[in-house]
């Protein structure tokens, strides 16, 4: 359900939310323990600090830290600079007037399951994802 930039943004706030908060962790760290491409991964990272979600330092004793305590950062603000979370919620066959009034064949199925889901991210902090789930994006890791 999310775009790959996404799932690149997600795994890189992980991985920094699981550090010393007292450290910046540099780009290059970041990059190889998540398996996010460098280049990639500087382009979400620079985003991530003009949303006011990182803040950053240059230089020797630089890198990216968290901008708040990673209990006061929800999914959906990591995630709404990468994706349109609202468009992953919205008809499944691409109609602009399905709503309760005038619902396609699929609404009332898909409607709690998307309301579920932006509910989710609204309530899911990045406290509460651990780094587990990185495993699985790492280069080399099956």
């Amino acid at each position: 359900m999310l775009s790959m930039t996404a799932q690149y943004a997600l795994r890189a706030f992980v991985y920094i939310a699981g550090k010393d908060d007292k450290e910046p962790v540099l780009a290059k760290e970041i990059a190889a323990k998540t398996g996010v491409p460098p280049h990639y991964l500087s382009r979400i990272l620079r985003d991530a600090v003009r949303a006011g979600l990182l803040d950053s330092a240059r230089g020797v004793g630089g890198g990216f830290r968290l901008s708040r305590p990673r209990h006061k950062i929800r999914l959906s603000e990591i995630l709404a600079p990468f994706d349109d979370i609202l468009s992953r919620s919205s008809c499944p066959f691409g109609q602009a007037q399905c709503n309760d009034r005038n619902p396609c064949g699929f609404h009332e199925h898909w409607k709690p399951i998307a309301s579920s889901y932006l509910k989710m991210l609204e309530e899911t902090t990045l406290d509460s994802v651990g780094p587990e789930g990185l495993g699985s994006g790492r280069k080399g890791s099956r």
